[in-house]
């Protein structure tokens, strides 16, 4: 095969202006580039971009470290960052936004943990100089695991359309050093019913529930009430719902022998 000259090709770049294909090959070059420019400009290598924290009952915020370096030949400029949540606050060592080749730094995100009631995943953006709105260079994910404080099981009870009414119970068990009351029970439908037993004060207690009808759909909250001075989350929701039949899955049919 005949290898082409370098002049050659520069002739091949030189393709008159005029030609209609000449012009559209040169609109997707420059669209090509132009896209491909926030691809190859420096960037930030993090160590880590997810982390997972397990906080104690009573402790009320978090702080997640999340170090890096600019291993690039460019200079990196962090302009803002965006959090998915209002509990997280985001902030850089000594307040440095700008790094050269071979320097480091640190991305730290404190959390105020009276805004995350339970476990959840929490994102944070960090948008560096020439990204676009929707394209943040890096996303650090925090998953913040919180000790359930009051647990209930199971948070949901279900009765079908015409079944009989019958109570059902959902026990109540308190993961605390300190004792924990139930101060209230409060019912969004009076079509259902609500008794609490104590079974060991400040400890264990079970709620009974009863549908005073299942001849119609319905769908109501309790909301459980308790004094816990360590709980995020004072008030917790029991679901109750009178439901049409579900059908049941067709059983498999017995294979050949």
């Amino acid at each position: 095969m005949a290898r082409r000259s370098p002049d050659h090709l520069r002739r091949a770049w030189a393709c008159p202006i005029h030609s209609p294909i000449s012009r559209a090959m040169r609109a997707l070059l420059i669209c090509w580039i132009a896209g491909c420019l926030p691809l190859i400009a420096g960037t930030l290598k993090f160590e880590q971009s997810k982390k997972e924290i397990t906080v104690a009952i009573d402790q009320k915020s978090a702080t997640i470290d999340f170090p890096f370096k600019n291993e690039s030949s460019d200079d990196v400029v962090i302009e803002k960052n965006a959090s998915d949540c209002p509990c997280a606050a985001v902030g850089v060592k000594d307040s440095k936004l700008t790094y050269k080749p071979g320097e480091s730094g640190t991305v730290r995100i404190v959390f105020d943990l009276g805004k995350v009631p339970e476990t959840a995943d929490k994102v944070v953006s960090i948008y560096l100089k020439g990204d676009s709105e929707d394209h943040p260079s890096i996303k650090l994910s925090s998953r913040i695991i919180v000790p359930v404080v009051v647990e209930l099981e199971p948070r949901s009870v279900i009765w079908d359309i015409g079944s009989k009414p019958e109570p059902k119970t959902v026990k109540v068990t308190i993961n605390d050093s300190e004792p924990v009351k139930i101060l209230s029970m409060a019912s969004s439908d009076p079509n259902f019913k609500q008794e609490l037993k104590t079974i060991e004060e400040g400890k264990k207690y079970e709620v009974v529930i009863t549908p005073t009808s299942t001849k119609e759909a319905g769908m109501g909250v309790l909301q459980v009430e308790t004094d816990s001075k360590s709980d995020n989350r004072r008030s917790h929701p029991v679901y109750m719902l009178v439901r049409q039949p579900q059908p049941k899955p067709d059983k498999a049919a017995p294979t050949a022998k």
